[in-house]
């Protein structure tokens, strides 16, 4: 499998890093080393792109000849010796939190290899937008009903069209964010060090992180939560070595740069969560140098995004994406009441969302109490301006749903250690907690003050419960006894075992109970790709038949905004018809312009797909005139005449 190549190149950026380092500290040089990494595959991917040259061969060459000077200049000063990095043992009081995160990384990373993509955003858009780059060989905006394929940023579909185009398929497509779950558990354990925890607040920091119910689910999808989650505790661990250790020369500063492009490029709500540290970064900055370090990690992050701020810009006339639009509109997004009950409204229903219990009566009682408060307020609990088009607020049963999930646990260790971090503050040694707590509060407060409530805002929360596990660690390691620490960290590690095991889209066991209903060791691999849609797999699955019996491979689609464009091509695929181009036709929206260049301005479907509800007998085409022949529930096939 050549997608082992860029790895390698991870694996001996890492060692060079470590050389010219203390061999001892590899967990920065691993922070290094992604950082580094990330940066690298960003600029080999805009290079190649920007050639039409994302091809196999390309690729690989690019990453065979980075692999080849990394080993050069590793190998060369040594000699041919092995210099590895010094990893130290583990105490006997540590044993119990190590092991018991090292089997959740392991349990999530065998879920992750075996099972396909199959989140229903990743089907819409996320590893929709991954093949049509591959199709065209090149990251360029195409025109697509679908526009979230384009404005969305776009770094851990990056890093997984790499994997795709390597391997040949999608089997590796859901290590980037396990991967980057790994890569958080070592942050927030330097993190928690920099706090002044020391190895038992360590090691209860990445416990903490380890089996959060939201982290555990996405650990193994094609998301990007979590991948945004690790460049932010990067771009953390890098700001407190600058405020904390006072260490503000060029590595630190252009790994806090590196780290916040990154995150900037996976997920826009990066800039939220990055702005409270990014404030503290300037004002503990001496004051000689504090505008030119800011603007040096300002200066980087953009330099990262410009390829994307691009090709927005250049579509939409702004570079973070359309202004207008319905529901794909920037504007959607953003709160229309900027009021006090409005606030309070939304940090009430966000933290609900964490809440929800497995008794019906109960969540129903809490959700009663909630509504009374808005009345109270003098606000309604679905209002329009704060809340995402179309959606009512529901007390929602817990759940172990990648979408959906809650941390409540988390949420109480939260609370719990804002108080803790209040009372070990007033000693010296303690003066970087309440910062670090604010920050976190702050990027809270902006979040919900910026953003509509939606019932899936869990999942954006999970860099923000990242962060919060340095701090919960530090402070409650250094409030209670060890045998408390050890306590909290088994409880947690068992809390942990349905989320790991019985992940509703991506179950290793089943449990009708827990709503696992099949188990990726024993289902095929087509089925779990409708896990979350399954209702749509008949009709998919005949619709690519009809396709191949007529030896149709140039298919042109028509479909709505949410529909599931990746089961399409992997319907098509377990036909056998692999040798296929999907383009969409009939574009309405403002990416319709890209049709009229190449490669798309000559693209002749001899049969188009359509999932809309109000499609004629008959389409037509560039001049084409497509008839129904096939009808299948949701999804109708016209073919050329």
């Amino acid at each position: 499998m050549f997608a082992i190549v860029p790895i390698l190149c991870f694996v001996l950026i890492f060692l060079n890093i470590c050389k010219r380092s203390d061999r001892s500290d590899w967990r920065s040089s691993l922070l290094g080393a992604s950082v580094t990494w990330g940066v690298l595959l960003t600029a080999i991917t805009e290079a190649l792109s920007a050639l039409q040259a994302l091809t196999f061969e390309w690729l690989l060459g690019a990453w065979g000849a980075v692999g080849i000077g990394l080993a050069a200049i590793y190998i060369r000063p040594n000699k041919g010796k092995l210099r590895l990095p010094v990893i130290p043992a583990v105490p006997l009081s540590q044993s119990l939190p190590v092991v018991g995160v090292s089997l959740i990384v392991a349990a999530v990373g065998v879920i992750a290899l075996l099972a396909p993509p199959n989140n229903t955003d990743s089907m819409v858009y996320h590893m929709s937008r991954v093949v049509h780059w591959i199709q065209n060989r090149s990251v360029a905006f195409y025109p697509t009903h679908i526009t979230r394929q384009l404005h969305h940023n776009p770094w851990a579909e990056f890093a997984i069209m790499n994997l795709q185009v390597l391997s040949s398929g999608d089997r590796f497509a859901n290590l980037p964010q396990w991967f980057s779950m790994s890569g958080s558990l070592v942050a927030v354990t330097l993190i928690a060090r920099l706090l002044g925890a020391g190895a038992d607040g360590q090691a209860l920091a990445a416990v903490i992180a380890a089996t959060l119910p939201m982290g555990i689910l996405q650990g193994s999808s094609t998301q990007n939560d979590y991948v945004a989650s690790f460049w932010l505790a990067c771009l953390v661990y890098y700001v407190l070595e600058a405020t904390v250790n006072r260490r503000q020369g060029p590595i630190v500063v252009l790994g806090a740069g590196a780290a916040l492009g990154l995150a900037i490029l996976t997920k826009s709500t990066a800039y939220i969560f990055a702005l409270p540290f990014l404030v503290w970064f300037f004002f503990s900055s001496p004051r000689h140098i504090r505008w030119k370090s800011t603007l040096a990690v300002g200066c980087v992050a953009m330099c990262l995004n410009l390829g994307h701020y691009w090709r927005n810009l250049d579509l939409y006339g702004i570079p973070l994406g359309p202004r207008h639009g319905g529901r794909v509109a920037v504007s959607s997004y953003v709160n229309d009441a900027f009021t006090a009950s409005a606030l309070t409204s939304n940090v009430v229903r966000n933290i609900a969302l964490h809440i929800g219990t497995p008794f019906t009566t109960l969540n129903s009682a809490t959700e009663s109490a909630i509504r009374e408060l808005h009345s109270i307020l003098g606000i309604d609990a679905d209002d329009p301006r704060t809340t995402w088009a179309g959606m009512k607020f529901r007390m929602r049963i817990m759940s172990n749903h990648e979408d959906r999930a809650g941390n409540p646990l988390h949420l109480a260790l939260i609370m719990l250690s804002v108080g803790l971090a209040a009372t070990l503050a007033k000693r010296r040694e303690n003066r970087d907690l309440l910062p670090y707590a604010s920050a976190l509060v702050v990027a809270f407060v902006l979040f919900i003050a910026c953003l509509k409530w939606q019932p899936w805002h869990s999942r954006l929360h999970l860099p923000l419960f990242v962060l919060w596990s340095p701090l919960i660690g530090s402070v409650v390691s250094r409030s209670v006894s060890r045998k408390w620490v050890t306590s909290l960290a088994a409880i947690l590690l068992l809390a942990a075992i349905p989320w790991v095991f019985y992940n509703k889209s991506r179950p290793l066991l089943e449990s009708r109970t827990l709503l696992a209903t099949h188990d990726i060791t024993t289902t095929a691999r087509i089925d779990q790709y409708f896990v979350n849609l399954s209702r749509l797999k008949d009709a998919y699955l005949r619709a690519a038949g009809f396709l191949r019996s007529r030896g149709c491979s140039q298919i042109g689609l028509t479909i709505d905004e949410n529909d599931a464009e990746y089961l399409v091509l992997m319907a098509i695929y377990h036909t056998g018809n692999d040798a296929v181009r999907l383009e969409h036709v009939d574009v309405q929206n403002v990416s319709a312009v890209k049709s009229t260049i190449a490669p798309f301005n000559d693209f002749r479907p001899c049969a188009v797909i359509s999932t809309r509800p109000d499609a004629d007998r008959e389409m037509t085409i560039r001049g084409t005139v497509y008839r129904r022949e096939g009808s299948w529930g949701p999804v109708d096939v016209f073919v050329k005449r």
